[in-house]
């Protein structure tokens, strides 16, 4: 017999329904994961081997994550997402606390007495790398906010990802390796970073290896786990937290348009301010020169023009100085249009990657490898089918 995925459900559905025990249980475990709702608190309660998703509405008890509390209500079954969920009536903490919870405590103690989350051992962060190291899984959305932020704010930034799993087995391991990478290369910042997630999710970012990672780098390192209301031990090792891996790109690159915006400006105001003082330095010697030729006749004619002499001298030079520092902030503006990456491509020139890292060399590439090329107007890809590297 073959039935729709509907009829499964609703025949579970109805085995939950009539089955007594699953209507009226007491389970007790840690709570963990909880997260308010407009109407109650969903969370999870775990054992050492498995985990269940809860629910309670707000006139219950509050979870308190890392207690030990017992529930009491019924296992109910979503026909529409074929998951279970338990639906909590009562919730009574009892006297012991979580081991997760526990050790979580311990090992943050245990790593504040040695001083790995003071804000004496953190270094400065750059606010404009040009090259950037990224310790982050290479299919999630991490990575891509975070070259899309940096490249749209500092187009000449130069990322570099070295991927890893972010939870599981072996996790802590990469992470830790990734760090250790990036401490050893010619990059000026690293961020180490997943998204949300669960407390067991975002668990690996509080083990003692990825924090000890993190504190002995001896570049800036910028943490960027989970949202705003995720806190982990890596946060407080790293040199600063943000709250979204695209703030954390904001954090090491700099607002190359509005920089640009911000000289303009001053220039104006500087120029406005120049000849407002000239204008008020030539009433005032004007005056000068009428009060003498009042006084003192034909003498004071020559004293006159001797005085209007020093003064255009004065305005001459003062002119020479601004047009020097207009020809300097020219010139400053015209490096950064020449480092825009995208400029260089307009003027006849390609952008040739593989595997999203950028070719320099003909070294990188062998016969039947693919790459990609990048114009102005597009992109082309193309396969390798002659090497040919120059003589040294």
């Amino acid at each position: 017999m073959t039935i729709s995925v509907t009829q499964l459900n609703k025949y579970i559905h109805g085995i939950f329904d009539i089955d007594g025990v699953l209507n009226d249980l007491s389970v007790c475990g840690e709570i963990t994961n909880v997260k308010r709702s407009y109407n109650g608190w969903y969370f999870t309660l775990k054992d050492d081997d498995a985990a269940i998703n809860c629910f309670c509405y707000s006139d219950a008890k509050e979870p308190v994550a890392g207690v030990m509390s017992v529930a009491e209500g019924q296992l109910n079954y979503f026909v529409k997402s074929g998951s279970v969920s338990f639906f909590v009536r009562r919730l009574t903490a009892t006297d012991n606390t979580g081991s997760a919870y526990q050790k979580f405590v311990e090992l943050r103690d245990k790593l504040s007495k040695e001083g790995l989350f003071d804000e004496s051992r953190k270094k400065t962060v750059p606010h404009s790398a040009e090259k950037i190291g990224v310790v982050t899984s290479e299919t999630g959305a991490v990575i891509h906010d975070i070259v899309n932020v940096a490249l749209r704010r500092q187009p000449f930034t130069e990322i570099y990802l070295y991927p890893v799993k972010v939870q599981g087995v072996g996790s802590e391991d990469e992470i830790a390796a990734g760090i250790a990478y990036f401490d050893k290369s010619d990059v000026d910042a690293v961020i180490v970073g997943r998204g949300g997630g669960s407390n067991e999710d975002l668990s690996v970012f509080n083990t003692e290896k990825v924090v000890r990672a993190i504190a002995a780098c001896n570049k800036p390192v910028v943490s960027a786990v989970g949202h705003g209301i995720d806190f982990t031990l890596s946060d407080f090792a790293a040199d600063k937290r943000a709250v979204t891996p695209s703030e954390a790109a904001e954090f090491v690159t700099l607002d190359a348009e509005r920089e640009k915006t911000r000289i303009f400006a001053y220039l104006d105001r500087m120029s406005v301010a120049v000849a407002s003082r000239l204008l008020r330095e030539r009433q005032s010697v004007e005056n000068c020169c009428k009060l003498l030729c009042r006084g003192a006749g034909r003498k004071s004619d020559n004293l006159q023009a001797e005085i209007k002499y020093l003064l255009k001298q004065i305005e001459l030079a003062v002119g020479n100085k601004i047009q020097r520092a207009e020809a300097e902030i020219d010139k400053s503006l015209g490096k950064i249009e020449n480092a825009n990456p995208l400029n260089i491509i307009k003027r006849g020139f390609g952008y040739i990657s593989s595997d999203g890292k950028p070719i320099r060399s003909v070294q990188q590439l062998e016969v039947g490898n693919s790459v990609d090329i990048t114009l102005s107007d597009g992109k082309l890809s193309a396969d390798i089918t002659h090497k040919e590297a120059k003589n040294k």
